[in-house]
C-alpha cells in the first residue's frame, strides 16, 4: 500500500510532527513518548493535589477541611486517569511487539462517543468490514488529524489491534464494536490466529 506523499516526512502542514518517526519503523519510539507524555500530565498535577490532602493532617485547620477533600478527590481522579493511561499504552506496546505495522488506507470514521471512544472502519479489510472501537492512549477525545488519509495497523480486526496514526503519531487501541458479534470470526480464525491474539493481549475484550 502506497503512503500518501505528505505523510512520508512524518507530518502534514497543519499538523506539529511528532518527536519519533511516524512511518511505522519507530512503534517503541511512539510507546515511550507516550509514557513520557502520562507521566509529565501525571507529575503537573498530582503533587499540588496531595499537598492540598495532607495539608489537613499536618496544619490541623478545621476550616481547611474543603480544600483537603477537593485534594483528595484531585488526588484520586489523577491517579486514575494516569493508570488508565499507562493501561493503554502499555496495551499498544504489547501489540505492536506481536504483529508487523502495515499500512491501511482509507479510514471511515464511523461515529464518536462522549467517552472519548472512536468507531472507525480500516481500509483493505477482507470480506465484511469490522467496525473497530478505539480509544486513544492519551484520553484525547478527538479525531486525529489526516486519520483518514490511513493509518499504521498491526493486529486482526475480529480481536482488536493498534494504530499509529502518520504524522501525528497519536496510537489509539482497537477492539470490535460489538465483541460478541464478530464471536464467530474469532471461532473461525484457527489456532495460531488465536494463540497470536493471546500473546497480543486482545484475545478478551478489554473493559471499557
Amino acid at each position: 500500500m502506497t503512503v500518501p506523499e505528505r505523510w512520508k516526512d512524518g507530518l502534514e502542514s497543519d499538523t506539529p510532527p511528532a518527536p519519533y518517526a511516524t512511518d511505522g519503523t519507530d512503534f517503541r519510539g511512539a510507546v515511550r513518548y507516550h509514557y513520557g507524555v502520562a507521566l509529565k500530565r501525571f507529575l503537573m498535577f498530582f503533587p499540588v493535589f496531595l499537598l492540598l490532602w495532607v495539608q489537613i493532617f499536618v496544619t490541623r485547620i478545621g476550616y481547611l477541611l474543603p480544600v483537603a477533600i477537593v485534594g483528595m478527590l484531585g488526588a484520586l481522579w489523577t491517579g486514575f486517569l494516569f493508570a488508565g493511561r499507562l493501561s493503554l499504552v502499555r496495551k499498544c506496546s504489547r501489540v505492536f511487539g506481536t504483529y508487523p505495522l502495515e499500512f491501511r488506507t482509507p479510514v471511515e470514521k464511523i461515529g464518536m462517543e462522549s467517552t472519548h471512544t472512536l468507531y472507525l472502519r480500516l481500509g483493505d479489510q477482507v470480506g465484511t468490514p469490522f467496525t473497530l472501537r478505539a480509544k486513544d492512549a492519551l484520553g484525547r477525545g478527538r479525531w486525529p488529524v489526516g486519520i483518514t488519509d490511513g493509518v499504521w495497523f498491526a493486529g486482526d480486526e475480529p480481536f482488536g489491534g493498534a494504530i499509529i496514526v502518520p504524522g501525528s503519531g497519536e496510537l489509539l487501541f482497537l477492539q470490535p464494536r460489538d465483541w460478541a458479534a464478530t464471536n464467530e470470526d474469532r471461532a473461525n480464525a484457527g489456532p495460531e490466529r488465536t494463540e497470536k491474539a493471546g500473546r497480543a493481549g486482545i484475545k478478551r475484550p478489554a473493559r471499557r
